[in-house]
């Protein structure tokens, strides 16, 4: 990355066909590059966050459990 100093202002206007071509491609491979890390940082924070409630749910005490109704499979090839 430039360093703040060494940062110009473009002028759009005064650039030419291959200039304004260079420039457009450069904002969109940058704001792609934005899109694809926010991206990835949501996904990350969704795995993480199912990690830790599958990890919780494995914790659970399961001593107070109730079998609240019980039934066959009607499609079950078991017989």
């Amino acid at each position: 990355m430039l360093n703040p100093e060494e940062r110009q202002i473009i002028e759009f206007d005064r650039l030419n066909r291959l200039g304004k071509t260079v420039f457009i491609a450069g904002v969109a491979v940058k704001t792609t590059v934005a899109f694809i890390d926010t991206a990835l940082e949501k996904v990350v924070d969704l795995v993480l966050e199912a990690e830790r409630a599958f990890k919780e749910g494995l914790d659970a005490p399961v001593e107070n459990a109730k079998i609240l109704e019980e039934w066959e499979d009607e499609d079950s090839n078991d017989e």
